[in-house]
């Protein structure tokens, strides 16, 4: 399934014009995890967005992300630097949660990151907010802003709209994803904040984008994560759209919604990052 959604990348999705790449390694203790800088070309970049891609925790590539990485990091005037995390089920939880641990520590350490904003869909979404809740724990530097685009909140997998919304879900596919995310729990237990960042304690985090189309199955999970962040003082900008896709940001180049959106999140990074 990796291998046959790479190959239908250049017709799924649009590469933006000048799109450069640049590989880099992110080291940190000991640990280390590839990574790769997507910009357009002249563009500004005035600090760097760490991006968490989705795909069930099973899938998602440089190649099915550089475009939207670059299109965010160019609308937030920003550089966009895609993380490639371990995948399950090879790799089980917390192993991606662990080399966003990793990547995040190498850009703080690095005096050339400039401000630092994280941001992830789906999967990558679930990771933003657990790396919110491992910053907290570990006392590290905040990034300035977080965005979550139709993020996994709840590994119990109890969301009513799991169920209620198979007939409206316009892209994935209800057991697919299931299967998936189970192959990345492996076992540990449900509840634990760092699966279910909807049961987490956000107090003191930054702002955060949730941006998540009512019509999807995992609805509840992005309206969930609404209400506990803001239950629990932290600032939040909403996106809630009606039938589009799950991630319909991944259309930017070739959809007015997508385009749209992608506009959307890079104005909140704008606004909320610190001014030298």
């Amino acid at each position: 399934l990796r291998w046959m959604t790479d190959l239908t990348v250049p017709i799924s999705y649009q590469r933006p014009p000048n799109l450069l790449q640049k590989p880099m390694t992110l080291s940190h203790t000991g640990a280390q995890v590839g990574a790769t800088a997507c910009y357009i070309k002249h563009q500004t970049m005035d600090g760097t967005l760490m991006y968490l891609h989705g795909g069930g925790f099973v899938m998602g590539s440089l190649a099915m992300y550089r475009h939207l990485v670059a299109s965010l990091g160019q609308a937030a005037d920003m550089r966009g630097v895609y993380i490639d995390y371990r995948l399950a089920p090879e790799h089980p939880f917390p192993a991606a949660l662990e080399d966003a641990v990793t990547a995040y520590q190498a850009l703080l350490a690095d005096p050339d990151a400039g401000p630092i904003a994280i941001a992830g869909d789906s999967a990558g979404g679930n990771l933003v907010l657990a790396l919110l809740l491992k910053i907290k724990a570990m006392d590290l530097r905040p990034p300035f802003a977080a965005i979550t685009i139709a993020p996994i909140t709840d590994a119990t997998l109890g969301a009513e709209s799991l169920t209620k919304n198979q007939s409206t879900e316009l892209l994935l596919d209800p057991d697919w994803g299931l299967r998936s995310i189970k192959g990345y729990i492996a076992g540990h237990d449900t509840t634990d904040p760092f699966l279910s960042p909807v049961r987490g304690n956000f107090t003191g985090a930054p702002p955060v984008a949730v941006h998540y189309d009512e019509n999807e199955v995992l609805a509840d999970d992005g309206a969930a994560i609404v209400r506990r962040l803001r239950e629990q003082g932290v600032e939040v900008e909403t996106e809630v759209t009606r039938g589009l896709p799950h991630v319909w940001h991944l259309a930017v180049g070739r959809t007015p919604e997508a385009n749209r959106g992608v506009a959307k999140l890079g104005a909140f990074l704008k606004a909320h990052r610190p001014q030298a």
